[in-house]
């Protein structure tokens, strides 16, 4: 199994499935999709390539186990980040238990790992069922999560009842992750002559005193209770933009900013920050205007500590429980009623230009994974 599984790897790596909305180096998920398909139905497991937009493509296939309506959700995303700076990224290169190629990592190892579940559990029997799952779009907007769960998933016989997304863990049980929320704050000002600043009215300046804001915020976060498995909450400032030329008074600057949010945070606590950066630029002197808003969120996610996940811990070697600084689509599964775990790989490099998975790692999570399952005789 272990040179099947570096092959199914090789395979997936050597396809382009960058994603389209964050380099122009993507194509998006159709063809990783439609490979991913032909695994299964050589195996005789129904499978269907789901068209959530255009090339961006999802996969899902379902074997029927012993307990029909028993059902184990697994997931992995598809899409990669680009491959700015990278050479032969398409290619796996071996450096001893390392294999060096984008998305080995993150998360093509754990696409992989699915694949030979469904070629052992197409051979022997299966306790339960398996719902196996690969989505587009991860690394951005998560649609193919999104899709999943309003037209996948409402198909099931019964509602899984744990989702197990492969991410890469380093072989620990992600048991939580952080959410984000993103904000965008636009000052209105003036435009007028450089030489004439009495007649405009500058909305860069007024910028200091955002940053100043979010600073005190984030050192304020920092001074918190943390979280067993997450730290602390954090903010940081992503973008600055503004003005048209060096010699003009800017008419307009934006600032927008990420924050990481924890399980147990309020909606409430969140706007109250916003209303305070949106008070301290009101406050910076001038006429200018203000207006902030939230534009994008994404829920952090936290399972329970229950017997199964404590059975799956048990096999994958013991390893503590562990918290994701990272988002993943978990988040959306638990959301519509599937308590969602990650386990995956060790590795190095998801998004950097050295990416890499550990071959040992990757074979340890899938007979990690097969014993879970197969456990569900006893």
């Amino acid at each position: 199994m272990q040179d099947q599984l570096i092959q199914t790897l090789t395979d997936l790596v050597r396809i382009n499935s960058v994603n389209p909305d964050l380099s122009n180096d993507g194509q998006g998920e159709r063809e990783i999709a439609e490979y991913v398909q032909g695994h299964f139905q050589g195996l005789g497991i129904p499978s269907n390539v789901h068209t959530v937009k255009g090339d961006r493509c999802n996969t899902t296939a379902f074997i029927i186990g012993d307990d029909p309506n028993r059902i184990l959700l697994m997931n992995g995303h598809l899409d990669t980040v680009g491959i700015e700076g990278m050479n032969k990224p398409f290619t796996i290169r071996k450096d001893g238990d390392k294999l060096y190629g984008r998305g080995t990592y993150d998360m093509l190892a754990g696409c992989a790992i699915q694949m030979g579940l469904a070629t052992y559990f197409s051979k022997n029997p299966c306790p339960i069922s398996l719902a196996f799952t690969f989505v587009a779009d991860e690394e951005n907007l998560s649609i193919g999560m999104e899709h999943l769960v309003s037209h996948f998933l409402p198909t099931l016989p019964t509602k899984p009842f744990l989702g197990i997304f492969m991410e890469p863990t380093e072989e620990a049980i992600g048991i939580s992750h952080k959410g984000y929320t993103w904000f965008e704050l636009t000052i209105k000002g003036l435009a007028a002559h450089g030489s004439r600043p009495e007649e405009g009215i500058n909305a860069i300046f007024p910028l200091s005193s955002g940053l100043k804001e979010l600073e005190t915020i984030n050192a304020e976060l920092a001074k918190e209770k943390a979280h067993p498995y997450l730290g602390n909450a954090t903010l940081h400032p992503g973008m600055i933009s503004g003005g048209t030329a060096q010699s003009v008074i800017a008419a307009e600057a934006k600032l927008n900013w990420e924050r990481r949010t924890l399980p147990d945070e309020s909606q409430e606590k969140i706007d109250q920050e916003l209303k305070r950066v949106i008070t301290a630029v009101e406050n910076a002197p001038g006429n200018h205007k203000v207006i902030g808003k939230q534009v994008y969120q994404r829920p952090p996610n936290e399972v329970d500590d229950e017997p199964l996940i404590q059975k799956l811990r048990e096999v994958a070697g013991g390893q503590d429980y562990n918290g994701m600084s990272y988002w993943a689509d978990s988040a959306l599964a638990t959301g519509a009623g599937i308590p969602s775990i990650l386990f995956g790989p060790a590795g190095h490099g998801a998004h950097a230009k050295d990416e890499w998975v550990s071959e040992s790692s990757l074979l340890n999570c899938y007979q990690a994974m097969k014993s879970f399952i197969i456990g569900f005789n006893s």
